[in-house]
């Protein structure tokens, strides 16, 4: 599975980009994101009710299926959860700090850029070199302690 994080300050174009990329690489297998959502409040409205009344998991149901558990998940579990359900590539939109090979937007300075971009920049061309870049990575490694073993 090849993995790439799309890093960015606040509304340089994150989610236009990995949209983008995400398009471009479904054309050769099974995409996944992550996208940190650390400031985004999940647990309101009727789900946090639902955690009120002692619900563990909530699933919405709709045009889609969203799960939303009360365990605290990270990084690597979420790409261990991708990998399991047999995704090719996964575009992870945030966690600059990581250690995953990245796409920079803006000014952003952050250890393994493969390319630094700017929105204005963005057009087919560019996808298509971004999705070289993504092709040519190396797998993705879980970190020591995170594979998963068949059970």
């Amino acid at each position: 599975m090849k993995v790439v994080a799309i890093v960015g300050t606040k509304k340089t174009g994150k989610t236009t980009v990995a949209r983008a990329l995400v398009s471009s690489l479904a054309r050769h297998g099974r995409v996944g994101t992550v996208k940190n959502m650390e400031q985004h409040p999940v647990d309101q409205g009727d789900t946090r009710r639902h955690f009120e009344a002692g619900a563990t998991e909530v699933i919405g149901l709709g045009d889609a299926r969203l799960k939303v558990t009360r365990e605290r998940g990270d990084l690597a579990s979420a790409l261990a959860e991708l990998e399991a359900d047999g995704m090719n590539f996964v575009v992870v939109e945030g966690f600059k700090h990581s250690d995953l090979p990245k796409i920079a937007l803006g000014n952003l300075d952050v250890p393994h850029t493969l390319r630094k971009i700017d929105l204005s920049q963005l057009d087919d061309r560019l996808v298509a070199e971004l999705t070289e870049l993504v092709l040519g990575l190396e797998d993705y490694r879980s970190p020591v302690g995170m594979e998963r073993h068949p059970t």
